[in-house]
């Protein structure tokens, strides 16, 4: 009975160990210390940014960071910092930067702050790595994004209120004569607006006609969830219209943002919404 306890002991305490091995590192301390060990240590920074409650955010806890493959590459490779978007001022920012609508949102840096890759979602294990991969190839070639280093900027009041006080409740009409003022739609701060806010009418039209553009300088998945959420709005008003030329053309103009596997995936929803309004 001892020999077998004592065998119990030991097979606990292996498990024990490699489930610590196992453990992707996320630094708890601020972003000034998260920038600068990623400087010391020459390694990139991986950000996740979630929300209690979320339940794509809870899964990648518990199926992905802890998974050996993922853990290794994040605490070799990366400097891994988690904030919550609704209770740290960090997250806050962080959201408010990127113009966050999905979550859990994932946004890697290279050691100076130059942003390489924005994508969120839940990711499979093997999905996760190779993104990872794929990021610290980009940062080896320089692929920067168009984002600039700094968190602060000449935000619109409207904006900051939606991002750092969870306030959306504003007229398209606010948002239309701050985006109206604005000399290039393409330039950071009138992008993420767009976006975060899910602006829609000529801006909307405006991100479809320069998708690649856009994709190019701020990331694929970004305009490719923006242009998702779009088509299901006109898919709502096209319905209703009945006007079913209109909304193929609009599938049409945005299936270039999406892959083979992507498409297979929304593709559905799209035509789903479109229906369902056209039976009421």
């Amino acid at each position: 009975m001892k020999h077998i306890l004592t065998s119990f002991l030991l097979f606990a305490g292996v498990l024990t160990s490699l489930s610590g091995v196992a453990q992707t590192k996320f630094l708890n301390t601020s972003w000034d210390e998260v920038k600068k060990t990623a400087q010391k240590e020459n390694k990139l920074i991986f950000v996740d940014l979630y929300f209690t409650g979320c339940f794509p955010c809870a899964q990648m806890d518990k199926m992905v960071f802890p998974d050996p493959k993922v853990s290794k590459i994040l605490n070799d490779s990366y400097v891994s910092f988690k904030s919550d978007i609704f209770k740290e001022e960090i997250g806050k920012k962080l959201a408010r930067k990127y113009g966050v609508t999905g979550f859990p949102s994932f946004i890697i840096l290279d050691q100076k702050g130059r942003t390489i890759e924005v994508v969120s979602g839940f990711h499979a294990i093997d999905e996760f790595v190779e993104l990872l991969e794929l990021t610290k190839t980009k940062a080896a070639k320089r692929e920067f994004k168009s984002y600039s280093k700094d968190l602060e900027g000449d935000y619109p009041e409207f904006y900051n209120d939606a991002y750092l006080n969870n306030n959306r409740k504003m007229s398209f009409e606010i948002v239309d004569s701050y985006l109206k003022t604005q000399k290039d739609l393409s330039d950071e701060i009138p992008f993420v607006v767009i976006k975060g806010l899910r602006v829609g009418g000529v801006y909307a039209d405006y991100v479809i006609k320069n998708a690649k553009e856009l994709s190019g300088k701020y990331g694929k998945m970004p305009v490719r969830n923006y242009l998702a959420s779009i088509v299901n709005i006109r898919a709502k008003q096209f319905s209703a219209e009945d006007n079913r030329t209109a909304f193929n053309k609009l599938l049409e103009q945005v299936k270039q943002m999406f892959n083979h596997e992507e498409w297979s995936r929304f593709m559905p929803g799209f035509e789903k919404t479109y229906k369902k309004y056209a039976e009421q």
